[in-house]
């Protein structure tokens, strides 16, 4: 009898396991599968809608996801194309119709395989009916894009295809525009919260003498959050002016700016913002550039290192990582990764091991030199590429160009 009620209650236990056990297995498999999948898998059953929309889920699957891209990077391009708004004065502005292209870096045999690489697949698009005539340099952050122009600011989620126009700021609005008004801003994640703040200047004051913006202040709008979707002033001020036109890097949790030209000789630094403290402060610039270069690209690799990229002569490329942790900037150091022989700024894009070689873009092209070969092959021409679901476009004129990873990161309460 004692052998048979022993049984029994193994049963029992192993009978109320099996649905954790089946929980957790399904848990496994969506995390692994792409967004447009758990999308259309949300419409199944109230389980999986819940599983999928779950926090705790949509930050292992952005982890999976950036995992993914280390082993296979792939890159979001937006083209933009010119319309001529005033043909008898030769007036042009951009098109408000934005589109999302998603690009697979294959593996390479040799430094140049534009045929293998020339095709973009579709992901989204949204026409904005004239709100806009120009357009800033967009910037990545857990598969949303930041999209900043001369009178409004976009967050885009091109993956779930969700998007937001954030509201005028009190202390710069973008669509009064003139003299006084500020282009500069960034997203990034505060990792205190788990929410996504957006950050724009302000000027408060200029110099009489110079006539120049001097005085610098910022507000910030937390995305999805429980203020009621408003912007509001950060307490504290920047130590420098940045400058006026540019949009940050976003690395762990800091926003990353230059500083503006009139006080880089005396501050050798860039600007930095910790999102969860909402302190500002300054990093220094690597000991090894000159100080007389003024001239440099900030990027982010694999979303944890900030990278500097500059000219050191006519005919080299120096470039230079930071690494980013949460806990703060104070033990950080510069590293002089490479130098290598390349005319002009590109932006750094990756760097092995996570590519075969170092991925370059600028304007329409993105390279990859090869360290072995010391050899720059085309990758791609971003105007000669097939776009999926593409119109014709006329006056195609520019491009932006980032490293992708695709979430699920919600961006609408």
């Amino acid at each position: 009898m004692e052998v048979q009620k022993t049984s029994a209650k193994r049963n029992i236990t192993a009978a109320t396991r099996t649905p954790e056990l089946m929980e957790e297995l399904v848990t496994e498999i969506l995390v692994r599968l792409p967004v447009k999948s758990l999308r259309r898998f949300e419409s199944v059953c109230k389980a999986w809608r819940s599983t999928i929309s779950d926090p705790v889920f949509i930050r292992a699957h952005l982890r999976r996801s950036a995992s993914n891209w280390e082993q296979n990077p792939c890159f979001i391009i937006n083209p933009h194309t010119m319309e001529q708004v005033i043909r008898e004065e030769e007036c042009w502005a951009f098109s408000s119709h934005l589109c999302f292209y998603q690009w697979q870096l294959r593996p390479q045999h040799g430094t140049s395989s534009c045929e293998n690489n020339n095709v973009a697949t579709f992901l989204h698009a949204k026409d904005f009916d004239g709100e806009f005539n120009s357009l800033a340099y967009f910037k990545h952050c857990d598969g949303l894009v930041f999209a900043p122009t001369d009178t409004r600011l976009y967050v885009f989620n091109p993956a779930t295809r969700e998007s937001i126009t954030l509201p005028d700021g009190y202390l710069n609005s973008l669509r009064v525009g003139g003299q006084g008004c500020c282009y500069c801003a960034g997203l990034g994640l505060d990792p205190g919260t788990g929410k996504y703040k957006v950050v724009q200047a302000f000027y408060r004051s200029v110099d009489p003498d110079t006539n120049m913006w001097t005085d610098m202040g910022m507000e910030v709008f937390t995305i999805a959050g429980d203020d009621g979707g408003v912007w509001r002033e950060i307490a504290s001020n920047p130590p420098y002016p940045v400058v006026r036109s540019q949009t940050a890097v976003t690395v762990n949790g800091f926003l990353f700016w230059r500083i503006a030209k009139h006080h880089q000789e005396r501050s050798r630094a860039i600007l930095h913002l910790s999102l969860e403290q909402e302190e500002f402060g300054i990093t220094r610039l690597p000991d090894s550039l000159d100080p007389s270069l003024d001239v440099f690209i900030l990027d982010v690799l694999c979303g944890r290192d900030l990278c500097l990229t500059a000219c050191t002569s006519v005919t080299v490329l120096t470039i230079w990582t930071l690494p980013v942790v949460k806990e703060g900037l104070i033990n950080s150091q510069w590293v002089r990764r490479y130098s290598i022989e390349v005319m002009g700024p590109w932006h750094t894009m990756s760097l092995p091991p996570f590519s075969d070689g170092i991925i370059l873009w600028a304007g329409d092209t993105v390279c990859c030199y090869d360290l072995a070969t010391s050899e720059l092959g085309i990758l791609c021409e971003l105007h000669r590429m097939r776009y999926e679901e593409a119109p014709k476009w006329k006056n195609l004129f520019s491009f932006n160009f980032n490293p992708f990873t695709e979430s699920l990161v919600r961006i609408t309460s």
